[in-house]
């Protein structure tokens, strides 16, 4: 029944607006939880050169939890968390299961693991937020299987590894519960990115810091590796990245209201602004590793995981 017939039934204003706000009113978390990487760890946010030894300090310092984009307290990101708390203040956080390093499928955090670490919390989530990816990207040689042995994961590789965690959180969250899905971060932008970045400054040389700490190499090195040149392997990593999120986005569909778990993603193609879609420029990367999102780019993954986020 519309608002207009409310009225015209004479059952009046104060009923009418009572309805408004109980269709339009989304139920809040109490616990919340994110499954990440570096990324949500806040690693490097706020290391700003990289020439000097002692400008590396910063970058061998690592993660960097008060600017995470989840549940970080620095104002000047203003996390997902600080934004629940404008609203409920006894709305609760934590990213124990993320680490640094971690990939969708690979190595021993992967998301099977950490959604098993989240189920097994004490005080078991009811909103599950989740940013990982970019590791599986960046840790591999190759993006065509015939050029090296350790080339990007396949589609039913990739599509398998998010089942495995899905599966876990499905089955161990209570019914009414929320897995949100970010998507895969452009890591195709970060050559250009960098290169524009290390050109502000004397003290930011990103190739000299890609090269030695090999940082997502098959993405920033601007040489031919496994007889793929940079331009091959940037333009194969965004069409590779762009169906990792879609197959994201079909997962959550598949998935959604299994058990009474709501599965969301925040990718819905590339014409909508998602951390999957956002292409980070020279200040939203850092200026250690010239990759990870600087606290300007946390803050932008903050408001990008906002958006859509269906829990608010």
């Amino acid at each position: 029944m519309n608002l207009r017939k409310i009225m015209m039934l004479g059952l009046g204003p104060i009923f009418a607006a009572a309805l408004l706000v109980s269709t339009q009113t989304q139920a809040l978390p109490n616990n919340t939880a994110a499954a990440g990487d570096s990324i949500t760890m806040g690693f490097a946010a706020d290391c700003r050169y990289n020439r000097w030894f002692w400008d590396l300090f910063c970058l061998l310092g690592g993660d960097q939890p008060e600017h995470s984009w989840f549940d970080g307290w620095d104002s000047d990101v203003n996390s997902v968390h600080d934004k629940y708390k404008q609203i409920d203040s006894s709305i609760s956080a934590n990213k124990n299961a993320a680490a640094s390093g971690s990939e969708m499928r690979g190595g021993n955090n992967n998301f099977a693991t950490q959604a098993a670490n989240i189920v097994a919390q004490s005080n078991t989530p009811d909103h599950v937020e989740v940013i990982l990816g970019g590791n599986d990207i960046c840790n591999r040689d190759c993006t065509d299987p015939n050029n090296c042995s350790n080339p990007v994961y396949s589609e039913s590789q990739w599509r398998s590894s998010v089942r495995a965690g899905l599966n876990t959180l499905v089955s161990g969250l209570a019914s009414g519960s929320t897995v949100y899905l970010g998507g895969v971060p452009r890591v195709q932008d970060l050559r250009a990115a960098g290169l524009a970045k290390q050109a502000t400054s004397s003290r930011i040389r990103c190739e000299n810091v890609w090269s030695s700490f090999n940082i997502c190499n098959i993405a920033t090195s601007g040489s031919s590796m496994n007889g793929e040149s940079s331009a091959q392997r940037l333009a194969a990593i965004e069409g590779i990245q762009q169906r990792y999120n879609e197959i994201i986005a079909e997962e959550a569909a598949s998935y959604n209201g299994t058990n009474g778990v709501e599965v969301v993603a925040s990718y819905q193609g590339e014409n909508a602004s998602t951390v999957g879609t956002f292409s980070f420029g020279k200040d939203d990367i850092d200026g250690g590793d010239c990759f990870h999102p600087s606290r300007r780019g946390q803050g932008i993954a903050a408001n990008l995981m906002w958006n859509s986020n269906p829990d608010k």
